[in-house]
């Protein structure tokens, strides 16, 4: 209640909220530019002259997550309205496994350092240890099973 009667001094223009969803009017700037329909690259005539013949569109062979974030119909995917899809679609989608940049050679130097640091680290703190605060105990008669009474190893051991 007091928001209303603090609201009531200023003009509406100023309270009113801009429209932030779909409505049925179209608005008179669209955020979102429709992107005409774009001809994809041919065969050459010379390599491929069957394909060029009949203006088979020249299918792309990387990867999506290689292309730029911006400027796409749907940047989900990094794909344009129309643009052929590849026989190999599952595996050059955004929603293949990731494609790295890193050689393998280097990845595994990087995971040997990691783990000898690990290594390192988990020596140092076994020999620089403090030493323990009390003693070990000592049982009488050389060991704790006679002096607790625990039974022999073996059923041999076995007294009648």
């Amino acid at each position: 209640m007091m928001s209303r009667t603090l609201l009531r001094g200023l003009p509406r223009s100023t309270i009113t909220p801009l429209r932030t969803y779909a409505t049925t009017h179209a608005p008179s700037a669209s955020p979102v530019q429709a992107h005409p329909l774009q001809q994809s690259e041919t065969y050459d005539a010379e390599l491929d002259p069957q394909l060029h013949d009949m203006a088979y569109p020249k299918l792309y062979t990387t990867s999506r997550q290689l292309r730029s974030p911006r400027g796409w119909w749907d940047t989900q995917e990094r794909i344009n309205f129309g643009e052929p899809v590849p026989e190999s679609d599952d595996i050059q989608s955004m929603w293949a496994p990731d494609v790295h940049k890193v050689k393998p050679s280097s990845a595994l130097f990087q995971l040997l350092s990691a783990f000898a640091g690990v290594g390192l680290f988990a020596t140092g703190v076994y020999f620089i240890k403090a030493p323990p605060h009390a003693l070990p105990r000592g049982y009488p008669q050389d060991g704790s099973e006679e002096a607790i009474g625990a039974r022999p190893l073996s059923a041999n051991e076995i007294e009648d």
